[in-house]
């Protein structure tokens, strides 16, 4: 395990299996995570905790906005990095925002920890 401990996690993902996994490896790795299962929730728990030091958010989730929404908007209020997920292409995305990370779908332990760790500034375990 790294020395993350002191680090939080915001995981936005509809797919509540998806969600608990991803939250599962995450934890496993000693990060604090928050989750929410749309992005209006994400939005809300951003804009009133300051301890989150990365967003994760899937792009197509159901009730609310959607994860590039949510990232624009976490944008215009605080710098953080952003990573979305998605099974579809980053190009297939008109307006994806600058300065995110684009993790695909399906991803394996290593990949999303690889992807957290460039995130968050430090090398993969």
């Amino acid at each position: 395990m790294t020395h993350v401990q002191n680090q939080t996690i915001l995981l936005a993902e509809d797919d509540r299996s998806a969600r608990e996994v991803t939250a599962l490896v995450l934890e496993a790795e000693g990060y604090r995570v928050l989750t929410s299962s749309n992005g209006t929730g994400a939005l809300d728990i951003l804009l009133h905790d300051g301890s989150i030091d990365l967003l994760l958010s899937d792009i197509h989730m159901r009730g609310g906005i959607d994860g590039i929404e949510l990232a624009h908007r976490a944008q215009m209020n605080r710098a953080m990095p952003i990573m979305l997920i998605s099974a579809d292409p980053r190009d297939s995305f008109e307006h994806f925002p600058d300065d995110v990370i684009f993790l695909a779908k399906p991803f394996d332990r290593r990949g999303l920890l690889g992807a957290v760790g460039q995130a968050l500034g430090r090398t993969a375990t």
